[in-house]
């Protein structure tokens, strides 16, 4: 039995129910979402143990309880729940808040006494405790339905209608705060909250189990639960791998998953007479050790794996056959036997294993999986035979197949990967060939269109928008139908969301080549310092063959522009790019000598042509406070301009075709022969908002420290009320003591660039006013 003080402290931490766990659910934007849950619910109660019949039926309730009329439903589920399980915690406290809700106290203080009678019983706890578990296991949907984009570009449009009637600004200010809103209501992607609730899942089955194992619980009862505690390690292995984990955590993630499949195996396997719920769970647990071992074998060590997991191991295929002679019609275990046959490649078999499944349960929402996985294995087959060069009939054939189920999957539940893969799928039926260096085309530019339709749907989607992959494959279809401007926002974009991850090089190939076909076809100079800035980058970095490819590739394709590249860094940036120029003139070509030449002498002259742009006395006040050319102006150090001009302006300047900011920067908008100082008030004077980046270059630079003093004392005295300055903290430095009480915008831990476009529209004086009004109204 429990102690005394276990006892204590479990009444403190404890606390039954699902609604408080934090679990989103959408509704509207995506009913049918929740329609194939419930399907698949409702499937698994059928052939689930009876001790685990209650947590799935209590998520079920959960979603009925989030849709449109389906409180009663909810409501009625969680009664009859209690009439057969009077002492179940879960479905008692999340009636109890149903009634509470529909303003029902009496009928909520009713099963309040009931809930307190049981909430003190340990095994009634321990089973509470493992049905939050479970359902932290699940992938929700995200429940905000409100993209914030898309209010911001409704107040965008307020804001540049010609009448601007004062209605219609405080309506387009409120759609700003409203995103705002939103976007402070999900401060993390939904990677990194499906990752915490796994990790939840994980710590609260532990729990639970810990308490079975005190109270001397059946081995069957232990074995579900532990089976469920391996695939809520599994996931939670799935989704950080998406972004990029630490292999060594997920290979300690994984070995712990292989011992509770292993513990299973072993405590089912013992017992002579299962019923067929164990019996199915005998069999997933032998399939998934099979699935889990071979997929992940590369990121674990077999020196720490215990004796009877390598065992084991060792034996994979006896594991196999087993599961199939235990459970030959399991939806869930030719699932998964499918995938351990596509994890080896052996794509035709799989599909085999997957037409089976399918023609036992053809409902597309209950063989939701198994349509996925088919699509998968057409997808990679397809692969197969593009690079064995085969008969291309067969592969528009694999390609179409994939193609079919990848819209099942689409018209059912519809996932991130689904679409992302869907996207892939369009783009190889385009069938894009080289036809010369760098030069690319593709017989059917429809699906091309397609793909990009569907990446950019998922972009609208809240949770996702901060994917990587879904911007590298944006850049690199752009690049097919040459639209390199945006082919290189959006690889820049991906390549600053996972923080140049070595193993983005195609990522940063597709770059290079979009800079090398977009300067091959508008001779514009002005990219060759844009390029040059993405090269230094790579370099920072550590990405040294990235860059050395790139330069092999403009050397070979388009040598023009490679010399061109070069007296622009030696021109502009010489000490920066001295690693980058030795390299290139180190493997030779036309022209060469005199470029060393002239790279030596630059070399010697010491600081860069270009002055710093800083400083003046004295700032005036527009004479028309509310009418101004520019949206904002910029005030950084020298060194940061090539962040200012090549990451911050396209991200403001170029982000769609309906916001568009117009900034003022000193390096594109200045004109020659102009006093800088007199530049400098002009630009301030007729600019909405002042953005200051504050980095530790600004330190010891005494016209900097003179012009910020100035001109942050000019905007703050402003009579206008859209006259604002907005810090941005690019690198950890010391902010000045007047701008203290503004609210910066940090760059440090990630690009809030979605933050920053909201503070360039919303009309207040500061920043802090509009988190004084986001705190008023999540009051009301």
């Amino acid at each position: 039995m429990l102690s005394k003080s276990s006892m204590i402290a479990s009444k403190k931490s404890f606390k039954p129910g699902l609604f408080d766990l934090g679990l989103n659910i959408q509704k509207k934007l995506s009913s049918h979402y929740l329609n194939i849950d419930r399907k698949q619910f409702t499937h698994y109660a059928e052939i689930e143990p009876n001790y685990i019949k209650p947590a799935i039926r209590n998520m079920l309730a959960l979603q009925f309880f989030h849709i449109d009329i389906g409180r009663k439903r909810a409501r009625l589920m969680l009664e009859e729940l209690i009439s057969q399980h009077p002492d179940e915690l879960n479905a008692l406290a999340d009636l109890i808040y149903v009634y509470k809700e529909m303003g029902r106290e009496k009928d909520a203080n009713k099963y309040k006494i009931q809930l307190d009678s049981h909430k003190n019983n340990p095994l009634c706890q321990a089973r509470s405790i493992l049905g939050q578990a479970n359902a932290l296991t699940y992938d929700w949907a995200d429940d905000h339905n409100k993209n914030p984009k898309f209010l911001l570009k409704d107040s965008w449009r307020l804001f540049n209608l010609e009448d601007n009637h004062t209605e219609q600004l405080i309506k387009a200010n409120n759609l700003v705060v409203e995103a705002y809103k939103v976007l402070n209501a999900i401060p993390e992607t939904a990677h990194e909250k499906k990752i915490k609730a796994k990790e939840k899942a994980i710590e609260k089955f532990e729990k639970g189990i810990g308490k079975l194992q005190e109270l001397n619980c059946s081995k069957e009862e232990i074995s579900t639960w532990k089976h469920n505690l391996a695939i809520a390690r599994s996931r939670l292995d799935t989704w950080r791998n998406r972004e990029g984990g630490n292999i060594g955590t997920r290979s300690d993630n994984c070995i712990k998953a292989l011992e509770d499949h292993s513990y299973v195996i072993d405590s089912l396997t013992s017992i002579e007479k299962l019923e067929k719920p164990l019996k199915i769970y005998l069999a997933k647990s032998c399939i998934f050790f099979v699935q889990l071992y071979t997929s992940r074998k590369h990121n674990i060590s077999n020196n720490h794996m215990s004796e009877c997991v390598t065992k084991k191991v060792q034996n994979l295929e006896s594991l196999e056959s087993k599961a199939i002679r235990l459970c030959p019609d399991d939806n869930i275990v030719l699932q998964r036997y499918g995938r351990i046959k596509s994890n080896r490649q052996q794509y035709l078999e799989a599909i085999d294993i997957y037409n089976k499944s399918i023609e036992m349960f053809p409902d597309k929402d209950i063989s939701w999986f198994s349509y996925s996985s088919r699509r998968a294995a057409y997808y990679f087959h397809s692969k197969n035979l593009i690079d064995e060069k085969s008969d291309e009939a067969e592969i528009n054939k694999y390609l179409t197949l994939a193609y079919m189920d990848g819209e099942v999957c689409l018209q059912s539940k519809c996932t991130q990967y689904c679409m992302f893969q869907m996207a892939q799928i369009c783009f190889e039926r385009a069938m894009p060939i080289r036809n010369s260096a760098m030069s690319f085309g593709c017989k059917n530019i429809d699906f091309i269109y397609e793909a990009l339709e569907i990446l950019h749907e998922t972009l609208n989607k809240r949770d996702i928008n901060k994917d990587a992959r879904i911007y590298a494959e944006l850049g690199k279809y752009y690049l097919f139908i040459s639209e390199y401007r945006k082919s290189i926002e959006s690889i820049k974009t991906s390549l600053e969301l996972n923080k140049w991850n070595k193993h983005y090089s195609n990522c940063f190939s597709h770059l290079c080549n979009s800079f090398m076909c977009f300067y091959d076809e508008s001779k514009d100079r002005n990219l060759l310092s844009e390029f040059r800035y993405m090269l230094k980058e790579a370099k920072q970095r550590e990405c040294d063959k990235w860059v050395t490819d790139a330069l092999k590739t403009m050397k070979t394709d388009f040598p023009e522009m490679l010399s061109n590249l070069i007296e622009n860094m030696i021109e502009w940036d010489a000490r920066g790019c001295e690693d980058i120029v030795n390299e290139i003139l180190q493997s030779g070509f036309s022209g060469c000598d005199d470029m060393r030449e002239r790279f030596k002498m630059k070399l010697q002259e010491g600081n860069n042509q270009e002055s710093d742009i800083n400083g003046p006395a004295e700032i005036q006040a527009s004479e028309n406070p509310e009418s101004f050319e520019y949206d904002f102006f910029v005030l950084h150090s020298e060194k940061d301009k090539e962040w200012v001009n090549f990451m911050l302006r396209p991200q403001l300047e170029e982000y769609d075709n309906v916001i568009n900011f117009r900034g003022c920067f000193p390096s594109r908008d200045f004109i020659p022969g102009e006093r800088i100082l007199d530049s400098m008030l002009n630009g301030i004077n007729n600019s909405r908002k002042l953005l200051i980046i504050f980095t530790p270059n600004n330190d010891n630079n005494k016209w900097m420290e003179l012009f910020k003093d100035v001109c942050i004392n000019s905007m703050l005295k402003s009579k206008s009320k859209e006259k604002t300055v907005i810090p941005i903290i690019l690198k950890n430095c010391e902010i000045p003591q007047i701008l203290q009480s503004r609210v910066p915008i940090d760059f440090t831990q990630k690009s809030d660039w979605d933050r920053l476009r909201m503070a360039l529209t919303v009309n207040m004086d500061s920043m802090l006013q509009l988190e004084q009004k986001m705190s008023a109204l999540s009051c009301i």
